[in-house]
């Protein structure tokens, strides 16, 4: 049941991490923290991989412009150079052309030192790029906030709005399409690009035309049935691009994306349009240019690797292979190229974007690089994808179960290397689906969900163990005292780490006549009545704090220890003495008429207490001389008919007690006399009639040391006139009259030497 108990809290802490992780993970602020750190470490364990063979970049830099002997800055260049480039790609069979560069200013419009600011440059270059007829240029996207309304009291309404920034005529009429490139504002690496921008209607961009234009080269028969199911039919595309120019693929782009947004079954669709015998299964770049007509205007960057990745030929190096008659550095048929500006060797790098793949020479991935990625993961449909959102709460919450199940239902010293495998077997499973399937799983999220299980499964079993520590403690402090118990186990088990010599009152306690009460009794009902009387003898004493208690048969042997003689230990035993006899009387009128009663004696001095024992058993108790005189002491009482005797030690300076001199006696198996009292109890609780035989026996016994034996036995026999069930009285009249003990020697006739227990 303990071990279904752990399963259950591991479950339940796993489920309520796995909550509040799930939580953080979709927040804000969790996605930031993955595509801060995440993110970045799955790239760098997969590091570089292969780009599709499809795409190429050319890279306008400071040597090409050194070595083409123009302008260091692009714009500054004459565009019959780009129409030139562009007859160039053509011939070199290159699918689509990607211009990441803005035309957004007539070529004449320029300044002094620019040589772009010829006439007829511009018409130069848009018959190149309506000769290629596949042709991208750059439209620049703003919003503004636009004035739209004036009311009456002259108060104004004013609205967001898109405003694009297109190439000058005549090149925007001569491109095969305009787009925007467009990636999301963030204040770290670039992890996102927009395949439609979602403003006044969804606006392709330009990896999304690139993607288009690439197929009608490569597979015209892809783009059919899409525009077929777009339009209702299937139709011809005019000419290889579709359309007479940029508004009709443009608005063809516009359709297909508002016609299949958000489909799930639009490659059923496009298979069940039109006559099915006679159209086969939709192609690969199908599927992949329906996947991205449905897919979401935002996608996660699947990057290559760092600046370089993609092939790169310089633009410089292109077209002195083409006015040389040589062939290009780099295969171009069928590759859709961008071209633009990636300058590595400037300290400021111009169009240069952090991501994950900058390194520490500080290079980052310029701008065309990134239009080439994203065309690339269209193209191949392996731009990131998450999971979503329910499914990557319930994934959590299911990996923290699983963990929090396991942590905790394992011993502690297994619950570190428990959650340790379990969160790099979920690492490994998230970097297999990222590297294969571009599936991108969140990391830093799970890795604090498992620290945190992990530390709370630590501090668990911690308390779990403490808690079983201290029932142990418990159960054995019945056996051991409590500080024993704590110091064995501060020890490490060390037994003798409990052994020590030190100042000890010790107290023997013994039921009287419990030979003869034991052999009418059953076992059972002999076993019931010792606990009882125990139990009601043991209060007073565990009350006064005994540092030792040991049950002996139908005895006890209690001890308070300290490191040094002190009469606060003294006054604790005696005060327990005193109780355990009142106890006793309390216990043996509730269970009359059965014969009980009790006999104590105390005595101090040092003694050894720790464990004693043989043969791989041992018991803890109090070993030493003044353990055996309390019990010499204790066995006296039985002599003198009282219930409670202390070495006159003892009770020195214990004023507060009233105590009775009752004689020396030299103990069986001593040499040593020892002066004798007898407790009767608390000064302010002794009755006056007690306080009247304890001063006439004192002048009896003084009587009785000075050897005045005749003096004494008068005296003693008054007494058990008056108080005939005194004791000690008794003992010394028919001491008297040579019936009690033997006489020590004729050198101290007060001394008497005790032949028995």
């Amino acid at each position: 049941m303990a071990g279904i108990r752990m399963w259950l809290k591991g479950l339940m802490l796993g489920a309520a991490i796995g909550c509040i992780s799930a939580a953080f993970a979709l927040s804000p602020a969790g996605i930031a923290l993955e595509e801060g750190l995440g993110l970045p470490l799955l790239f760098a364990i997969r590091g570089r991989v292969p780009p599709p063979p499809d795409v190429a970049v050319v890279a306008i830099n400071q040597r090409a412009a050194e070595a083409l002997e123009l302008p260091p800055h692009p714009r500054n260049w004459p565009r019959s150079v780009h129409g030139e480039l562009i007859d160039t790609l053509v011939a070199h069979g290159a699918s689509a052309i990607v211009f990441d560069l803005r035309f957004e200013n007539r070529s004449d419009e320029g300044g002094e030192g620019d040589e772009s600011a010829e006439s007829g440059e511009d018409e130069a270059f848009a018959a190149a790029v309506e000769r290629a007829n596949r042709v991208v240029l750059l439209e620049r996207m703003d919003k503004r906030r636009e004035l739209f309304a004036i009311d009456e009291e002259g108060a104004t309404a004013t609205a967001e709005a898109d405003r694009a920034m297109g190439p000058v005529e005549p090149l925007a009429q001569a491109a095969t399409v305009v787009a925007p490139f467009l990636l999301p504002k963030t204040a770290g690496n670039i992890n996102q690009f927009w395949a439609f921008w979602p403003g006044d209607g969804p606006v392709a961009t330009v990896p999304t035309a690139a993607l288009w234009l690439h197929a009608l080269r490569t597979d015209r028969n892809a783009v059919r049935p899409i525009q077929a199911l777009v339009a209702g039919e299937q139709r011809r595309l005019p000419a290889a691009a579709g359309g007479d120019g940029a508004i009709p693929v443009r608005e063809m782009l516009r359709r297909a994306r508002q016609g299949l947004a958000g489909r799930s079954d639009i490659v059923a669709a496009l298979e069940a349009n039109g006559d099915a015998a006679k159209r086969p299964p939709a192609s690969i770049l199908t599927r992949r240019l329906a996947a991205l007509f449905a897919g979401p205007d935002s996608r996660y960057l699947n990057f290559y690797g760092p600046s370089g990745t993609i092939p790169v030929i310089g633009y410089d190096v292109l077209i002195a292979a083409a006015r040389a008659g040589m062939p290009a550095a780099i295969r171009l048929d069928g590759r859709c190229v961008f071209v633009g500006v990636a300058d590595y060797s400037t300290p400021t790098q111009e169009d240069g974007f952090p991501t994950v793949f900058t390194g520490a020479d500080g290079i980052d991935l310029s701008g065309v690089e990134i239009a080439a990625t994203a065309f690339a993961n269209l193209l191949t449909d392996t731009s990131l994808r998450s999971l979503a959102p329910l499914t990557s709460a319930a994934m959590l919450l299911v990996l923290c179960s699983v963990i929090g199940f396991y942590v905790l239902a394992v011993p502690a010293r297994l619950a570190v290397p428990a959650a340790l495998a379990l969160a790099v077997a979920y690492v490994a499973v998230a970097q297999i689906l990222f590297n294969r399937a571009a599936l991108w799983l969140p990391l830093v999220t799970p890795a604090l969900a498992i620290a945190l299980l992990v530390v709370s499964a630590l501090y668990c079993h911690y308390v779990i163990a403490r808690r079983q520590r201290e029932k142990m403690q418990q159960a054995i402090s019945y056996y051991i005292p409590e500080r024993v118990v704590q110091g064995f186990a501060d020890s490490g088990g060390d037994m003798s780490a409990a052994n020590e010599v030190v100042y000890a009152t010790c107290l023997a306690a013994d039921m009287e006549d419990f030979t003869p009460l034991a052999e009418g009794m059953r076992p059972g009902e002999v076993a019931s009545l010792l606990n009882s009387y125990f139990d009601a003898i043991a209060k007073p004493i565990n009350d006064r704090k005994a540092d030792v208690v040991e049950f002996r048969a139908d005895g006890m042997m209690c001890a308070w220890t300290a490191p040094q003689p002190q009469a606060e230990v003294r006054a604790r035993a005696c005060a327990a003495a005193i109780g355990a006899r009142d106890a006793a009387a309390a216990f043996a009128a509730k269970v009359a008429p059965r014969p009980l009663g009790v006999r104590l004696g105390l005595h101090d001095g040092e003694v050894f207490v720790g464990h004693s024992g043989g043969g791989g058993r041992f018991v803890y108790g109090i070993v030493g001389d003044i353990a055996n005189t309390a019990s010499r002491i204790e066995g006296l009482n039985r002599y003198l008919g009282t219930r409670l005797l202390a070495s006159a030690g003892v009770v020195r300076d214990l004023d507060h007690l009233r105590v009775r001199p009752v004689g020396q006696f030299i103990l069986k198996g001593k040499n040593e006399p020892l002066s004798i009292v007898e407790i009767v109890g608390r000064r302010d609780t002794v009755s006056v009639q007690t306080e009247t035989l304890c001063r006439r026996f004192a002048v009896a016994l003084q009587a009785f040391s000075a050897g005045n034996a005749e003096a004494a036995q008068v005296l003693f026999a008054a007494l058990l006139r008056d108080y005939p069930a005194d004791g000690p009285s008794r003992f010394y009249l028919n001491r008297l009259l040579g019936e009690e003990g033997e006489q020590a020697g004729q050198e101290a006739p007060m001394i008497i030497r005790m032949g028995t227990k």
